[in-house]
């Protein structure tokens, strides 16, 4: 594995729904590619690549829009989890409306931008690292989350089936979906796929960001 890449780093202040938060977040996303790229070196294998790529430092239109739509949900009290929560401006959303928030995502790093950004907005929340579809961690319960959201997560052909599969796992029987996105070719294919599994998928919000509404 390359050894860890010292980002260059910029603090960004998102307001949402009249809430100010300070980020920590990688300064400019495509010169972080390039120092990946240069890290791992021409011949190594493309998977650490695809594993190590810093999408998770930046904050994407869909996040915004997608934490936007958190806070016209009474969510104080909820469970909430968060699928491929990157920087996690969702799920900060939803902690400070008072949720019990459990944020998750892959990225080695991610953890260590979230802890200095937790800190820095004065908010709590449960982060765990794992495979959706492998054994769940603490605190992580299946059909038990009251509102289950991701936002720009459909970025390869075999996410839509993973990310349908997600939700059907963790969403509550009477809870609610949401999935943002900027309008990816795999959209459709996540739609179709949850609704395989027998849930109602509904457009909530279009324009840039796709929203979509996801119910058993």
């Amino acid at each position: 594995m390359p050894e860890p890449i010292r980002y260059r780093l910029a603090l960004r202040t998102e307001v949402v729904g009249g809430w100010r938060f300070d980020l920590t977040a990688i300064e400019d996303f495509e010169a972080a590619v390039s120092e990946l790229a240069e890290a791992i070196g021409r011949g190594a294998d493309a998977r650490w690549f695809e594993e190590l790529c810093p999408m998770f430092g930046v904050i994407w239109p869909s996040a915004r829009a997608l934490a936007e739509r958190a806070t016209t949900l009474p969510l104080r009290g909820r469970r909430v989890l968060e699928l491929g929560c990157g920087l996690a401006l969702p799920s900060l959303v939803a902690a400070r409306a008072g949720a019990r928030v459990v944020a998750t995502d892959q990225h080695p790093d991610t953890w260590t931008f979230l802890e200095q950004n937790l800190q820095r907005n004065r908010l709590s929340l449960d982060y765990r690292s794992f495979d959706w579809a492998g054994p769940l961690p603490d605190g992580v319960d299946e059909r038990g989350f009251d509102l289950v959201m991701a936002s720009d997560v459909l970025y390869a052909a075999t996410m839509p089936e993973l990310v349908a599969a997600s939700f059907d796992r963790f969403l509550a029987p009477d809870g609610e979906g949401l999935l943002a996105d900027p309008g990816r070719p795999w959209l459709q294919d996540f739609a179709e796929a949850a609704r395989a599994r027998g849930l109602r998928v509904e457009l909530d919000a279009e324009g840039e960001t796709w929203l979509l509404s996801v119910r058993r």
